[in-house]
This record gives structure tokens, C-alpha cells and sequence, in this order.
């Protein structure tokens, strides 16, 4: 970290799974795992009512009726997709821990890939009830000296895009709820109580993570595949058959969550109970591409019929030796294009954007990533 520089520069950011819901499983941070951000909106907001009482000669709202009633934290994190790190997030984007899908129970966790040191994980969508993570953000005050932290519990990731466009990095950007923001002297969290200190120690330190440099993937890197025959075998989901999709620009995916973030009862003192899944998520997502002979993908929007997709990443050597690549593959059995008709808007190439939604075929898997990368712990 950039030493006397009182900015952004100079901010770090880092998380850790916790043990039990809305508790920070460590005072120090020093187990955390480091995320690289371009940016954060993470913040904590307080309800307030202001009670009114008509008095003689009173022209002004009393501060005495003023009380606060509830607390809650959230916000957004962007960052460039990188290599590492990603396998305690995959679990708590998708719920793969918890996830139903047969023979899945424990994919999620890395399996080393032969005697390489390559280590590989799958994870598909399950129920994200029990499971939780701490984010902590350090912000540097502008004398350059002294970075405080900003530690937020009870976090529930509720949705989360990976995006790659032309001559640009891919790009990871996560929504999160949280039951409260603890920093400086705290609120009186009676599930917390003390403000967790500030993560020391960097990558090289953390547990189970080797020494490998940190890469982000990118435009070159990535590629769509499309049709083929969706194949879930002993808990892997496959397209055997699928084609590259040619001429594509740019493409998305994201997850949306519906969760209930308002549980608040009498004699929690102001702070909410675990967020629960409430209602069906979304998968959806899209891909630009030039308009070309023969018009498959017009024809599955006009025709409203299901195509199988697969969005790849694949980087450097994953560890110190062998041919396994840090890999990010995302792969959608089962989606519905929702548009659009090719548009001649001058004399450009006439391009084709097609946006998706992914829904259940209830035979294989709403979606599944595989992961692949040197980090040996979860």
C-alpha cells in the first residue's frame, strides 16, 4: 500500500466468510482474502423519525422527538475479474453450498486437477440461507498516515454481473445487503462487540493462497459458445456440440436475488434478522454481434426457441507448472431471447444485440461456473 498518499489510492478492501450470520469471525481481519476494486458504494443508513408536538410559541421540530429506530449497510462493488480469490465469492453469488442440483454436494469446493497446480471448482445456484461474508474497506484519511477501517456483517450478495466488451477487461460487479457498517467507535452492535481493526498482511500471507502473480481476465481471453446438447453428468453441466458464436462484440451475465433485507422485530434493537430469499430469482444477460448469414439468432428471438449458452474466460497458467489456465466459465443450459430485430442505423456495420433470460429446464442446471485457479483453499 502507497505510503503518505491521502486518497482513494491508498484505500484496500477484503472479506471473509462468516461463521455465524451478522458476527465479524475475527477482530484483526488478518485471515482475510484481498479484492482489488475500482470502486465501491458500500455505506451504512439509519432510520430516523422526527416526532412533532404542538406547543405554545414552538415554530420548530424538538430535537428531543427525534429517535432513531433502525439500521441497515449495502451498496455496490465493481472490480476487474481477476484470477484469484474467487472461489469464497462464486459460493456466495450462486448458494452453490447449498445447492440442490444431484450429485453437486460438494463440487464447489477446489479439487486439485491431477499432481498440477491447478485447482478446479463448480458451483451452481442453491439456497443462500446459513451463508454469509464480512467485507472490510480501508479508507485513508487525506494525512496519508492513518487507513480506517470500514467492516460490514451479515453480507448477502444480492446480485452480481460478470461483463467483458471490446478491448476492455472483465469486469465483476457485486450488489450487497448488510445487517451494519461497524467502524470507529461502533453503534452498540449487540452481535459485535468491539469494531474489527484493520486487515494487515496482503496476498502472499493469506492462507492456502501461494505466491502466483494476480492477472484479471480480458476481451482476448474470452469467448460464447452456442447450441450444442446440455449434459449434466455426476453434477457437471456440459454442451457437447456447442459452435463458437461468431463476430461477437460484447456480453453479460447477471443474477438477481429477491431477498426480504426488512426483518426488523421487537428486541433486536434497531438491527435486522438474516436476509431470506423471498421470491424467484433472475438470470439474465446479453451479447452484441454483427448481423450475419444465417440469421440464428433472429430466428431463436422470432421463433422464441431455446438456445444454450457458454461464456469463457480462459488466462494464464494457473500456479508454477503444467498446461491447466485460470479459468472462468459460465455455462446456461437453457435461455430465451428477448431481442432484438437487426436496425440500420447508417452506413456502420448493422450489428444485432441479444439480450436473454435463463430459466430452468428442471433436467440439468438454471447455470453453472466452473472455476479454475492456483488457490488451494476455498
Amino acid at each position: 500500500m502507497p505510503a503518505g498518499i491521502g486518497s482513494g489510492i491508498s484505500a484496500q478492501f477484503s472479506y471473509l466468510q462468516e461463521t455465524t450470520w451478522g458476527v465479524c469471525p475475527s477482530a484483526s481481519f488478518a485471515s482475510g482474502r484481498t479484492l482489488e476494486i475500482r470502486s465501491e458504494t458500500l455505506e451504512m443508513k439509519k432510520t430516523t423519525v422526527q416526532g412533532q408536538g404542538l406547543h405554545a410559541g414552538g415554530l420548530f421540530d424538538r430535537s428531543g422527538r427525534r429517535v432513531l429506530t433502525n439500521y441497515e449497510a449495502g451498496g455496490t462493488i465493481t472490480c476487474d475479474l481477476p484470477n484469484r480469490n474467487l472461489n469464497f465469492l462464486l459460493q456466495h453469488m450462486t448458494g452453490s453450498p447449498n445447492t440442490t442440483t444431484v450429485g453437486a454436494g460438494s463440487l464447489f469446493t477446489p479439487v486439485q486437477i491431477a499432481a498440477t497446480a491447478a485447482w478446479q471448482s463448480y458451483h451452481s445456484p442453491g439456497n443462500t440461507g446459513g451463508m454469509s461474508l464480512s467485507f472490510q474497506k480501508g479508507v485513508p484519511y487525506i494525512d496519508g498516515v492513518t487507513v480506517v477501517p470500514f467492516t460490514y456483517v451479515g453480507c448477502k450478495i444480492v446480485d452480481w454481473e460478470i461483463s467483458v466488451a471490446t478491448g476492455a477487461l472483465a469486469q465483476l460487479t457485486l450488489t450487497v445487503d448488510a445487517r451494519n457498517e461497524l467502524a470507529l467507535t461502533g453503534n452498540s452492535d449487540p452481535l459485535n462487540g468491539s469494531v474489527p481493526t484493520l486487515q494487515s498482511g496482503w496476498a502472499a500471507a493469506e492462507p492456502g493462497i501461494a505466491v502466483d502473480p494476480l492477472y484479471v481476465f480480458h476481451f482476448k481471453q474470452a469467448s460464447i459458445l452456442t447450441g450444442g446438447t446440455p449434459t449434466l453428468t455426476a453434477g457437471i453441466l456440459t454442451l457437447p456440440g456447442a459452435t463458437t458464436a461468431a463476430n461477437v462484440r460484447s456480453a453479460s451475465v447477471k443474477e438477481s436475488k429477491v431477498l426480504d433485507t426488512a426483518r426488523y422485530f421487537l428486541g433486536n434493537t434497531g438491527f435486522k434478522a438474516e436476509q431470506l430469499e423471498s421470491g424467484f430469482r433472475t438470470l439474465s444477460g446479453q451479447f452484441e454481434a454483427e448481423w450475419l448469414t444465417p440469421g440464428t439468432m433472429y430466428n431463436a428471438f422470432s421463433g422464441d426457441t431455446t438456445v444454450s449458452m457458454q461464456l469463457s474466460f480462459v488466462g494464464n497458467i494457473a500456479g508454477t507448472s503444467g498446461a491447466n489456465k485460470d479459468t472462468v466459465i459460465i455455462t446456461i443450459p437453457n435461455i430465451k431471447l428477448d431481442g432484438e430485430s437487426p436496425k440500420v442505423g447508417g452506413p456502420q456495420v448493422v450489428t444485432q444485440a441479444c439480450s436473454f433470460t435463463g430459466l430452468d429446464d428442471q433436467l440439468t442446471s438454471p447455470y453453472q461456473i466452473q472455476y479454475i485457479s492456483s488457490d488451494i483453499a476455498p
